[in-house]
């Protein structure tokens, strides 16, 4: 059996005694360091999740960026295009009108040269007609 003595108040006491220091100088910094780790632990997640969240954020933000960035390329490459395209239609339009004037002044010209040519050959014509007519006749004819 269980004898109650004062070596049972001894041992309760010196369990207290321990208990206390103990707590003090093991649980107590033990428990605040695992709080501790706990709350970096946890705060590290935190930052990783705001840092992922700032990250695509951002890269949202980047996309978007870039995407706005290549619709202005491809209007500015329309633009370029199109100005490019009308610059052409106004050369060929001017290079069309100049060859029309140019046609129509050698036209002009051949037509002018016809028309001497066919005096010429009016004016021989009746030059040689006459002489073949004195030649026939044997006389000169006026």
């Amino acid at each position: 059996m269980i004898s109650l003595d004062y070596s049972i108040a001894y041992q309760i006491v010196l369990f207290l005694v321990l208990w206390i220091i103990l707590s003090k100088v093991l649980f107590g910094p033990y428990l605040n360091l695992l709080d501790e780790r706990e709350r970096r632990t946890t705060g590290a997640q935190h930052d990783s999740s705001d840092l992922e969240q700032e990250g695509a954020r951002l890269r949202a933000q980047y996309e978007e960026k870039i995407a706005q960035a290549q619709a202005a390329g491809h209007a500015a490459r329309e633009a370029i295009l199109q100005e490019g395209r009308q610059q052409r239609e106004k050369l060929l339009t001017q290079a069309r009108e100049g060859a029309m004037s140019m046609l129509e002044g050698v036209r002009r010209e051949v037509e002018s040269q016809m028309q001497r040519e066919r005096q010429l050959a009016a004016a021989e014509a009746r030059t040689v007609a006459q002489e073949m007519v004195e030649k026939i006749l044997g006389r000169h004819v006026a």
